[in-house]
Parts: C-alpha cells; sequence; structure tokens
C-alpha cells in the first residue's frame, strides 16, 4: 500500500512539472504571438530562469523595431535610435531613418523649385540624387545649372563626381580642374578635390586639397576625419590618430572617428586603448555610413581580445612577440602616390574600414 502511494505522489510530482512546462511555454507563444511589448516583458519578468527567455528577448528586440517603423515618419525611428542604441536592428533602422530624411528633403526641394527654379536649388536637388546614386538625374540637373550659371564652382564638383561613378576619368579630371580655376582659394572647392583625388587613388594631391580646407577653416571636422582616413591607410598612424583625436575635440559625438581610432591604435599594437574605442563606437548610435564597419568593428574587437595578429590596416601587421607580451607592428612599407584609378568604387586599401564617406563633393559642396 505504501508503495501505491509513493508512486501515485511521484507521477503527480511528474504531472505538475510536465504542465508546468507545457503551461510556461505556452505563456511564451502567447507573448510572442500578441506583438506587445508589456506582454513580451512580463513573460520575460516572471521566468527568469526559463530557457525561452533568450528566445523572448529576440522577439522583444523585432517587436520595438517593428513598432518604430511602423509610423510613417521619422519620430519614433529616431526615439527608437535614442533609446535601443544597442539593439541589433539599431542598423536598420538607422537606413530607414535616413531614407525617410532624404525623402523628405527631396519633396521639398521639388516643390520649392516648381515654384522658383534657380541654380543652387538645381544644384541641392542633383546632390541629393548622386547620393542616392541616381546619376543620370544629378548629371541632368548639373548641367541645367551650369547653363543657368556657366561659373558656378559648385556644379563642376558635383558634375566632376557623377563622372566619377560613371567612369568618364578625362570628362571628371576636366571638370574638377574647371572648378579649381573658377574659385582656387574657396575651402569648399578644396574640400570636393580633396574627396574627387582621395577617390582615384592620388593620396598625395588630396592631401594637400584638405590640408588647404584647414589652412582656411581648421575647425571643419569633415575634412580633419577625410585626411585621417587617408593617413590610416597610407600607414601613418600617428598622424591619423592625430586627426581622428582632432574630430573628438571638435565635435566630441562624431561615432566614425571613435572607429578609425580603434584601427589605428590597433595598427600600433595598443590593444587596450583600441578596444576602449572600438567598444565606445559600438554602442554608440549609428548613422547610414556607420553601418559597413559595423561588423568589422565586432571582429576586430573578438581578434584584439584573442591576441591574433592579422591584418589591422593597410599600413602593416600587429603580431605577437614569444618574447614579449606586448605586440609590435611589422615595419611598413614604402608607399608611393599611385596614379589615376579607372575603377572609381574605392580608395582604400585598408580591410577594416571603407575610404570615408562616398560622395565628398556633396556633404561640402563647394559655394559660388
Amino acid at each position: 500500500m505504501r508503495r501505491v502511494h509513493l508512486y501515485c505522489f511521484g507521477t503527480s510530482v511528474l504531472v505538475l512539472m510536465l504542465f508546468g512546462c507545457a503551461s510556461v511555454e505556452k505563456q511564451y507563444q502567447n507573448a510572442v504571438d500578441s506583438r506587445n511589448e508589456n506582454k513580451i516583458r512580463k513573460f520575460i519578468q516572471s521566468h527568469p530562469e526559463s530557457p525561452l527567455i533568450m528566445d523572448a528577448a529576440v522577439v522583444l528586440d523585432t517587436v520595438k523595431y517593428e513598432s518604430a517603423i511602423a509610423d510613417t515618419g521619422t519620430a519614433a525611428l529616431e526615439e527608437f535610435l535614442r533609446k535601443y542604441p544597442t539593439n541589433p536592428l539599431a542598423p536598420q533602422a538607422s537606413q530607414e531613418l535616413a531614407r525617410r530624411i532624404r525623402d523628405r528633403e527631396l519633396e521639398i526641394l521639388r516643390a520649392q523649385l516648381r515654384e522658383e527654379k534657380t541654380p543652387d536649388l538645381l544644384i541641392e536637388l542633383a546632390d541629393i540624387h548622386l547620393n542616392r546614386e541616381e546619376y543620370e538625374d544629378a548629371d541632368s540637373l548639373y548641367n541645367e545649372a551650369i547653363i543657368m550659371e556657366p561659373n558656378l564652382a559648385s556644379a563642376h564638383t558635383g558634375l566632376a563626381m557623377v563622372y566619377l561613378e560613371r567612369g568618364m576619368t578625362v570628362e571628371a579630371d576636366e571638370e574638377i580642374d574647371l572648378a579649381l580655376d573658377l574659385s582656387p582659394a574657396n575651402p569648399r572647392v578644396q574640400f570636393a578635390a580633396g574627396e574627387y583625388y582621395k577617390r582615384i587613388g592620388r593620396p598625395d594631391l588630396a592631401i594637400n586639397a584638405f590640408q588647404r580646407v584647414l589652412n582656411n577653416d581648421f575647425d571643419n571636422v569633415e575634412a580633419h576625419l577625410q585626411l585621417g582616413i587617408i593617413y590610416l591607410d597610407a600607414g601613418q598612424n600617428k598622424n591619423a590618430v592625430y586627426e581622428f583625436r582632432q574630430v573628438q575635440t571638435l565635435d566630441p559625438t562624431n561615432v566614425p572617428s571613435l572607429y578609425y581610432l580603434g584601427v589605428a591604435y590597433a595598427d600600433q599594437g595598443d590593444a587596450v586603448t583600441a578596444i576602449r574605442y572600438l567598444d565606445d563606437y559600438l554602442r554608440a548610435p549609428h548613422s547610414e555610413e556607420d553601418v559597413e564597419n559595423i561588423d568589422k568593428a565586432r571582429s576586430l574587437v573578438e581578434q584584439l581580445k584573442a591576441g591574433r595578429g592579422d591584418t589591422i590596416s593597410g599600413g602593416g601587421r600587429v603580431v605577437a612577440d614569444p618574447n614579449n607580451p606586448q605586440p609590435q607592428t611589422q615595419p611598413k612599407p614604402d608607399r608611393k602616390p599611385q596614379g589615376q584609378n579607372r575603377n572609381p568604387t574605392g580608395f582604400g586599401r585598408n580591410p577594416w574600414f571603407r575610404g570615408g564617406a562616398r560622395g565628398g563633393a556633396v556633404g561640402a559642396r563647394s559655394s559660388r
């Protein structure tokens, strides 16, 4: 009789355990199916020991993103990025936010052009089409502005970038030379020239152009950033660090410079400082331009923490010295300025970063 009681008791416990598991799974499924943030959070808080909370957390991140993107405006996405900068879907949110902002700017410009067509508005609209890689539209608008005002340097720098993207290097050279002839002392024209020379693989001319920008406007954050990228790609890490530090001094909220500082210090063998900057970069909110480097930053942090000796930048390789725990940097080969590159798709040789923002002639458009 006693054995029967024990058997019944054990069976009851097993049934209760199975019922409890089934109940938790049912609560999880109900919470997930609801696509409701509060219900999913309540499940996570109510079952901290359940293995399902990891899956619930992933679903919660997705639901937050879905809620933000469902709003057709920009406010919800901006709030999402402000509240959840480390959400795995934050890069997609940044891209969508940037797209919506550009679309709104495009609508405003088109409305203004319908009221009054001016060279400046045509160029501004052309710049947007250039950034969207709509080269035929950009080409047409820049040329229309030039017809209205032939000596407008900003139209010629924009047209040079269009020609460069379309592989028309001879025409691109003519347009950038014309822009410099029209306004040689203008910092914005020099900036556009610097970006152009960087894109065609002439770092010597690009450095000169960006330095001229800084001679006239030392607080130009983007010029420091682009100059730092050129130095980093050439293996001149001390110069690169100086420029990126200037960026941080002038604009402490600048996110890309954190990444490039991490790369530069990694190249110098200073893993501790590199990881600190890269961690700061990964925690920061990202714009569409940063998305390409996020996975590279994570990979580089993992390699630095593991003490690997993989290539960090175009200038050298961090290697482990068996007799010295501090990594050393191998000597960097001499680099001569390259000639024109018929492939305009990129400048940098550094596997850890893309060579700066595309279309810098647009980002700092030359003035009249």
